[in-house]
């Protein structure tokens, strides 16, 4: 009994015979003193009690709704005291059911009010089970402890990736490398890229973010698809297109009797085809163009830069040059023969590394031609197999 004035006041009733007895309890105990033992409703009625806050219904969630590590959580409730208007609060938080952290707020919240306490992202890791345990205090009585919810931490966002390289540019070179970098909250398990649709190949990894390979490069338009996946079975994915000059995988190398001209001396008049100087006959010949090819095949074509002249400038129109050609018989032996154009010619069709176009020329002249040395100049392209020159 608190309340002296109340206590007084219960007595004086009991001695007029207001309060009945069977709602108290009188017990002299053998003592010298009278021991009165009311009721609780009358106790309550008279008497001044504290009442305890009413007990909490903690909820817990992820600030931003996914869950995930890089989010702060919220354990929150609403807070009741019948009697007093300034209550203080208690929370436990606990990680995978052994208490990770105890916080007291003293901040006197207000009766009704939504309390809420913050468990920062810095001590979250994908897997975690948490939960919190919350009790209200009102300066002289506390509610009991209540748990929350549990909360798993998950992962459910794409890693982001980043292509480095290649760039969408027109390469020069065969050495083009594939880097990548990504954004991501959790492990990554793996990195592939995808090549033309040539299927998935399994990147290196230089750290959890980094990604790279060298990949085996031929000329023309590629298109590469890179896809990764986190421990959570999360996928990201990013794509670029890029180009590979051909030259970058393609060359070609004329015999010397080629690399300058094609030569006939005409001393005598009607000719009818007649051998090149470097056809040598029935011989191997002196005109041949060597291919090297990278990752690719190889379609070589020709064509004349115009007509034959001599250095007095007298002219045999280009009509009357024919060739062979042969990518097995350096003789060039028994071939059809195909007139010399000023637009190219193919002369040699999927062609590997390393190959040889061998050929020999011929020329025709009537006799009214003025005899000399002609000359003609050639002008060879090799491009990707299907393409045009």
């Amino acid at each position: 009994m608190r309340n002296k004035e109340g206590l007084i006041f219960f007595g004086i009733l009991v001695l007029l015979g207001i309060v009945s007895a069977d709602i108290i309890s009188i017990n002299s105990g053998g003592s010298d003193s009278l021991i009165l033992n009311p009721d609780k409703y009358i106790e309550g009625f008279f008497f001044e009690t504290n009442k305890a806050p009413l007990d909490p219904f903690p909820f817990l969630f992820s600030v931003d709704g996914t869950n995930e590590s890089d989010a702060d959580l919220n354990c929150s409730t609403y807070i009741y005291d019948v009697d007093s208007s300034n209550l203080n609060v208690s929370v436990r938080w606990y990680k995978d059911n052994i208490l990770n952290l105890t916080l007291n707020y003293f901040d006197n919240y207000l009766n009704a009010s939504l309390f809420s306490s913050i468990l920062n992202s810095g001590n979250l890791t994908l897997g975690d089970v948490w939960k919190c345990e919350v009790r209200v205090y009102d300066e002289t009585d506390n509610s009991n402890w209540v748990e929350s919810n549990n909360l798993t931490i998950i992962d459910i966002t794409n890693p982001e990736i980043i292509i480095i390289s290649p760039e969408p540019i027109n390469y020069s070179t065969l050495n083009v490398s594939f880097n990548i970098s990504l954004i991501e909250n959790e492990n990554i398990s793996m990195c592939f890229y995808d090549l033309d649709y040539g299927g998935n190949v399994t990147m290196n990894e230089l750290n959890d973010t980094y990604f790279w390979y060298e990949p085996s490069l031929g000329p023309g338009p590629h298109n590469v698809t890179f896809y990764c996946n986190d421990t959570s079975n999360n996928w990201g994915m990013n794509y670029t297109n890029f180009t590979i000059d051909n030259e970058a995988a393609i060359s070609i190398l004329l015999s010397d009797d080629l690399s300058w001209a094609v030569k006939w001396n005409v001393f005598s008049l009607p000719i009818d085809d007649l051998d090149a100087e470097g056809n040598n006959f029935n011989d191997s010949t002196n005109y041949y163009v060597n291919i090297s090819a990278t990752n690719t095949l190889v379609d070589l074509y020709v064509r004349a830069n115009g007509d034959l002249y001599t250095p007095s400038l007298d002219v045999i129109l280009l009509g009357n040059e024919t060739f062979g050609v042969s990518t097995t018989d350096s003789t060039v032996d028994g071939v059809s023969k195909q007139v010399m154009n000023t637009t190219y010619v193919l002369i040699g069709s999927s062609l590997g590394d390393n190959s040889v176009v061998y050929m020999k020329f011929y020329l025709d002249a009537p006799s009214s031609q003025a005899a000399g040395e002609y000359l003609n100049n050639l002008d060879f392209k090799a491009v990707r197999q299907g393409e045009s020159p």
